[in-house]
């Protein structure tokens, strides 16, 4: 009986260990197999743009792009949703990569498996130009009680002011760059807080007449990196493979360079130190 008990728990272990075993690795032939891959975007330029004929650019796609095709799957498709949802609805099976700039991060490790960082930016305040209000740290507005700053929802903004003792009542999620520069034209809100390279595109869009970008002087640098769903992990490593190619051929560097992000800046992180880093906040 005790014999029979163990060949039955022992056959069932190797099931249920071949057949996980199975569907991980059979993903990235699943994804040869269609011809394309599903990527999870927040549209933000230039991390990510999807233009009226739902035409995807940006150096987040473009970059996956060119990675996939040399993994052998030739198209993409996007799913467009808000930055904070990008996340669960890889989990739940709605994308098969996240592609649009989702900052690498203990709590998100945690979460999904991540390919080693592509798109790292410091973060910056975009300021109106010429008003009262001038900040140039986290802390600066906590100490500034009239200052009420947007933050990106989802985004890690938030918990960098919160860390640094801004009060939620101060603390305005927007979901897009547009509406916080409406918020922050409008007075709604004093400053508006996002990565360096979207705070100087909005600017570039608003007129730099009107506004000033501002780096953050207490926030560290973050860096993206593809992301995918727990169980793909070998789509990860597949993906980490072609990404060294990509970067080896120069080609990495030339779409980073094309939407004024530094190419140079990813090689001084991985994504080991990034997911352990008790200062790399959210």
């Amino acid at each position: 009986m005790t014999w029979r008990f163990l060949f039955i728990v022992m056959t069932l272990g190797v099931s249920i260990y071949t057949t996980a075993f199975c569907k991980e690795a059979g993903s990235l032939a699943i994804l040869r197999q269609k011809g394309y891959a599903r990527l999870a975007l927040s549209n933000e330029p230039p991390w990510a743009v999807v233009d009226a004929d739902g035409q995807i650019s940006g150096a987040g796609p473009d970059l996956a792009r060119a990675v996939l095709h040399h993994m052998g799957i030739q198209n993409i498709q996007g799913t467009v949703s808000s930055y904070g949802a990008m996340i669960p609805g890889l989990l739940v099976g709605r994308s098969d990569i996240i592609a649009s700039g989702v900052f690498i991060t203990p709590a998100r490790c945690q979460a999904v498996a991540y390919a080693e960082p592509d798109l790292c930016d410091r973060e910056a305040f975009v300021l109106k130009r010429g008003g009262k209000v001038r900040v140039a740290s986290y802390q600066d507005v906590a100490t500034s009680s009239s200052v009420r700053i947007g933050v990106p929802s989802g985004g890690s903004e938030e918990r960098l002011a919160r860390a640094a003792g801004v009060p939620r009542g101060r603390i305005i999620p927007v979901p897009d760059g547009p509406s916080g520069m409406i918020l922050l034209e409008t007075g709604r809100i004093s400053a508006y807080a996002l990565p360096g390279i979207s705070a100087r595109h909005l600017i570039g869009l608003w007129g730099d007449r009107h506004f000033v970008a501002i780096e953050a002087q207490d926030a560290p640098t973050m860096c993206a990196g593809a992301a995918f769903a727990p169980d793909a992990a070998s789509l990860r490593d597949a993906y980490d493979l072609a990404f060294a190619e990509v970067k080896k051929s120069g080609e990495y560097a030339r779409i980073l360079t094309q939407y004024g992000f530094d190419p140079m800046l990813s090689q001084q992180y991985n994504r080991a130190d990034l997911c352990m880093d008790k200062n790399n906040h959210q």
